[in-house]
């Protein structure tokens, strides 16, 4: 604790505070791949769809797909943990933005601070996915309305419209803020706003940047919505009040923030006791109130109100996003002579946090399977998997090993670590995959990987349509086999025992394999 108060000290606060962050920040880009074999299950699946780009894929919009794709392409195992820090320190630089626009830079520096204090911004985002490539969005899209309606100018309308385009390319969610600011500009004063032609430049934007995407979605009879429905069906019915869990989780990511604000209030209150606070201190010191309300509180309100009266299926990760203003609302709240007592409190309340959220999920993420004796997905022998792919195929080929399919966690760490790079025949559907034509498997063919059963069994999943149109009697030629692979986190245990069946053009029949 003495350290960190000398960390702390009135003069060197923010500096000190900098350079931990960045600390932090390294060390959850670089310690991940260090400690864990395999790569989380949402960076395999956007890997495995970012191989092949499309303006849309069968779950979600294509936008974090194609970033994946290429930090992962440039960086390897590091690219997901350097793209998820980054989407982090993008959300916080534009969170400090919006607070200088809307009160004083201390304030605003405290605000982001306190952010990193929300649960959603720690831990969660070891594994890249689209509820994390949300983040720098919302708080994107909060920072350009609000200049937007300070400054008036018609680029940052534009600029609105298209980061608005970019976040539904991201994850539809995104929809729950644009209709809370819609709401804030129909229901506020700013509402005459609509007589200028920046919000209709910002509409036209954000359906130039969502026309490919919506002409896909047309083309393919609206796939993600057929997923969406598909998920709902196979679920347990819940009731309208079994909703009220999503605000009550919400709450529970914020406990850190809490505890942390708190405990500072606590060990400052005999130096604020001299600092009494006016009435007035207590409402929200910034302009617009309502507006850092809207973006700040609206879319937990408009997404538990929707789903109480529609008894819609709410999921806690919806959350992700929505909180980045978190820390600026707090501080909002705290009466300005307190600020100086409270902030080394809480700046070391902050840096705690960090200290114990990395070293809980490092040791976590290090030898949880070996407590559990069960593997998470990041503790599969994918390196070991990708090379018995590449030497089956090379042993019986000599084409290029274009597609993988089967069982799609096993093929996926496949496409994301092999050196071939193939596409991924996703659940064996063409629908999903239409990367995978049945011109293209005639032409490169195709390797079928299936994990043995716990019952022993080594039947393959049942071959889709796609598969069964091969020729395989005439010019396609089928090879079998298996492999053993080592538990990297047990070593003792039963090896992986996975399936493989190669369908090889028989022009492309390496020279003396029968």
């Amino acid at each position: 604790m003495s350290t960190i108060r000398l960390l702390i000290g009135s003069s060197g606060a923010p500096r000190a505070f900098i350079t931990a962050a960045v600390v932090y920040l390294l060390t959850w880009i670089l310690v991940p791949p260090l400690i864990i074999t395999s790569l989380p299950l949402d960076v395999v699946e956007g890997i495995s769809w970012g191989r092949d780009w499309q303006w849309g894929y069968y779950k979600h919009p294509p936008f974090p797909s194609w970033v994946l794709s290429v930090f992962y392409g440039a960086f390897g195992n590091v690219g997901p943990y350097l793209l998820s820090q980054l989407c982090i320190v993008l959300a916080l630089w534009l969170v400090w933005l919006t607070g200088c626009r809307l009160t004083s830079p201390e304030r605003s520096f405290l605000g982001v601070v306190l952010t990193m204090g929300v649960v959603h911004y720690s831990r969660s985002t070891v594994e890249f996915n689209h509820n994390v490539a949300q983040i720098p969005v919302w708080a994107a899209l909060g920072y350009c309305l609000l200049a937007a309606l300070q400054d008036g100018r018609r680029w940052q309308w534009l600029l609105l419209g298209v980061v608005a385009g970019i976040g539904m390319l991201t994850k539809y969610s995104v929809g729950f803020l644009l209709l809370c600011q819609a709401l804030y500009l129909v229901l506020s004063s700013e509402r005459r706003v609509f007589l200028k032609p920046g919000p209709w430049l910002a509409l036209g934007a954000m359906l130039v940047v969502l026309a490919p995407h919506v002409y896909w979605l047309w083309q393919s009879n609206w796939l993600p919505m057929e997923y969406v429905g598909a998920r709902a069906s196979g679920e347990q019915t819940h009731t309208r009040m079994e909703v009220l869990i999503f605000p009550a989780v919400q709450v529970l990511n914020h406990f850190p923030l809490i505890l942390i604000v708190s405990g500072a209030l606590l060990l400052t209150r005999r130096a604020r006791k001299s600092l009494p606070a006016k009435r007035a201190d207590w409402r929200l010191s910034v302009e617009r109130p309502g507006y850092l309300l809207t973006i700040g509180l609206g879319p937990c309100l408009v997404v538990t109100l929707l789903g109480v009266l529609a008894s819609l299926r709410v999921y806690d990760m919806w959350g992700t996003p929505m909180w980045v203003f978190s820390g600026l609302l707090v501080v909002a709240w705290l009466p300005q002579a307190w600020l100086a007592p409270l902030r080394p409190k809480l700046l070391a309340g902050l840096l705690i946090w960090l200290l114990v959220v990395s070293v809980v999920s490092g040791v976590y993420l290090a030898y949880s399977a070996q407590w559990r004796d069960r593997p998470a997905r990041t503790d599969w022998p994918m390196a070991a998997l990708a090379e018995k792919a590449d030497t089956s195929w090379n042993k019986v080929a000599s084409c290029r090993f274009r597609t993988v399919g089967g069982d799609d966690w096993l093929a996926g760490l496949i496409v994301a670590d092999s050196s071939a790079r193939p596409s991924l025949l996703i659940e064996g559907d063409p629908r999903y995959s239409p990367w995978v034509t049945l011109e293209n498997l005639k032409t490169n063919g195709l390797l079928w990987v299936w994990q043995e059963g716990e019952a022993g069994q080594s039947t393959p999943p049942a071959p889709p349509e796609l598969l069964n149109k091969l020729p395989v009697d005439a010019d396609m030629r089928k090879f079998e086999g298996e492999w053993q692979l080592t538990w990297p986190f047990n070593p003792a245990r039963t090896p992986l025992t996975v399936h493989w069946r190669a369908y090889v053009p028989e022009g492309c029949v390496r020279a003396g394999v029968s």
